[in-house]
């Protein structure tokens, strides 16, 4: 999910409009291996991680091996260590992972994606629709993003209003 926001430029607005944003050391991780090998795109997120606008949730590993056995065969290392943190903090999961939502589900850890947070930035007038469309396209067609809508409008609440 961050990488999808890092693509747009647009880190910073999850940062300005949700509280808390917290990520784990394995998506920081693989944040790192992602711009090591050309996706310079990705340093934007992790410059707003460096710089604390995205605390990091340095305990999600150890808690992942100690007490979420199960979570970590059967996700990557990055879905499993944020399930955990957003349990443990009674958060909100941030994930497009199939796998890890359903298993959210199974731990009753609320949850969104990428898109449902374009919705959200919509509907508290944070984000206009064109501005939430431009950024899912270019999720779509420059970063193989796989979206079950075109445009933001198809996922807005039946009544919302412009």
């Amino acid at each position: 999910m961050l990488s999808n926001y890092a693509s747009t430029d647009s880190v910073s607005w999850l940062v300005t409009t949700l509280d808390d944003l917290r990520t784990v050391p394995a998506v920081r991780s693989e944040l790192e291996q992602g711009r090591a090998v050309g996706y310079a795109y990705l340093e934007h997120a992790l410059d707003v991680v460096d710089s604390g606008g995205i605390e990091i949730a340095e305990t999600a590993p150890e808690q992942l091996q100690q007490d979420y056995p199960a979570v970590q065969t059967r996700l990557d290392s990055g879905e499993a260590e944020a399930l955990v943190a957003a349990h443990t903090a009674d958060g909100t999961l941030v994930t497009d992972d199939g796998s890890a939502r359903a298993l959210a589900a199974d731990y009753d850890v609320a949850l969104t994606g990428s898109i449902g947070l374009l919705v959200r930035g919509v509907v508290l007038e944070e984000l206009t629709v064109e501005t939430a469309d431009e950024w899912l396209t270019t999720w779509i067609e420059e970063r193989n993003y796989y979206a079950p809508v075109d445009s933001v409008t198809a996922a807005l609440p039946d009544d919302f209003e412009d």
